[in-house]
């Protein structure tokens, strides 16, 4: 559990500072403010923690499925896109999966907590890790599952979602587990808006767009079959009230938060990355998530800078523990326009 970044209530601890103080450039959260008008609909409600939330978050689900345009049995509400990362490989028929690394570590924890047998297919630096369609079809045989995060974390590859929706649907003795997770910061169309093939599933997360990973809500999408087997072994009352809540004014009221948000990662990202490459000694891998890996080309290393940089206060990723990378390799989170330029001062400072 320790190797994810936005630790960020734990690290204020250990340094003895509000959290607050601290400016949290490793979890990949919206840079700007809470949706309009959240704070004071979950303080309305604030008495319905009183009762018991709906068993399957029925009303929640029912709102996410009409916005997509799916069907309701095509949707399941979750305590986080977590509980559906550890819950498919158990419920999951076949015993062999493919995670495409570098990428989010719970992939393969989920595989090794399930016993289900996981191989890498590994990313190259010199494509900037991006994912080649034709080079991992050479590795599919049938019956297995593929992990794919897109936009990827840690490096913010993009694939375009059409041309990732007619693979998936030409190779359909294979499942696939599509991670959406940051792909609201961009203006790429979600696989939610094409027909569902029937290998496909497609997790959506409400923590890195709205900025409530404390409340845990995300959502599992595939054909109806594929979800029973799912459906089977969930406890009842996964979802707290106050989370249900949150979800069903924000998928009924936050597109225009949305689009600000994309408006501002796209032209604050490029901003960001124009100042990271004037710093000597860094080299930045392209991509279009709301965050940038880096690769430490000199004598520093990313758990020292990471060190150095908390110490003005500033949480980054040391992204040594992702498979295929090591300790030149950082990743730092886009916040706001001041905190921005803060991080690339020091950084400035500190790498010389």
């Amino acid at each position: 559990m320790h190797i994810h970044g936005g630790n960020i209530i734990s690290v204020a601890a250990s340094l003895g500072c509000n959290v607050g103080d601290l400016i949290d450039m490793s979890g990949n959260l919206t840079p700007l403010e809470m949706v309009p008008g959240l704070r004071e609909v979950i303080c309305k409600k604030l008495d319905e923690i009183s009762y018991l939330p709906e068993t399957g978050s029925e009303t929640l689900r029912r709102i996410f499925a009409r916005k997509f345009g799916l069907n309701e049995n095509e949707v399941l509400v979750g305590n986080g896109t977590t509980e559906f990362i550890f819950a498919l490989p158990y419920s999951f028929t076949g015993r062999h999966a493919i995670i495409i690394n570098p990428t989010y570590s719970d992939y393969r924890l989920a595989c090794q907590w399930a016993h289900v047998d996981a191989e890498d297919f590994m990313l190259q630096l010199e494509q900037d890790f991006r994912l080649d369609l034709d080079r991992l079809a050479t590795r599919l045989h049938g019956g297995e599952l593929v992990f794919i995060c897109n936009p990827n974390n840690p490096t913010g590859a993009l694939t375009p979602t059409g041309e990732l929706h007619k693979w998936i649907s030409h190779h359909r003795d294979t499942f696939f587990l599509v991670d959406e997770s940051y792909l609201p910061f961009t203006r790429e169309k979600s696989l939610l808006h094409y027909n569902l093939p029937p290998n496909l599933f497609v997790l959506f997360s409400s923590s890195k767009i709205y900025g409530i990973p404390g409340l845990r809500l995300g959502f599992l999408v595939s054909k109806a079959d594929n979800l029973k087997a799912l459906n089977l072994r969930r406890k009842p009352w996964g979802v707290n009230r106050i989370a249900q809540i949150a979800g069903e004014y924000l998928f009924e009221h936050a597109d225009p938060y949305v689009e600000k948000v994309q408006n501002f990662i796209q032209v604050e990202r490029s901003r960001f990355i124009k100042s990271l490459k004037n710093i000597r000694s860094i080299r930045v891998v392209p991509g279009e998530a709301n965050f940038v890996l880096c690769q430490l080309l000199g004598q520093l290393l990313a758990p020292e800078l990471q060190t150095k940089m908390l110490e003005k206060h500033i949480m980054i990723r040391n992204c040594e523990t992702f498979t295929g990378l090591d300790d030149h390799y950082f990743r730092v989170s886009l916040k706001g326009k001041e905190a921005n330029d803060f991080c690339i001062k020091m950084l400035q400072d500190i790498i010389v």
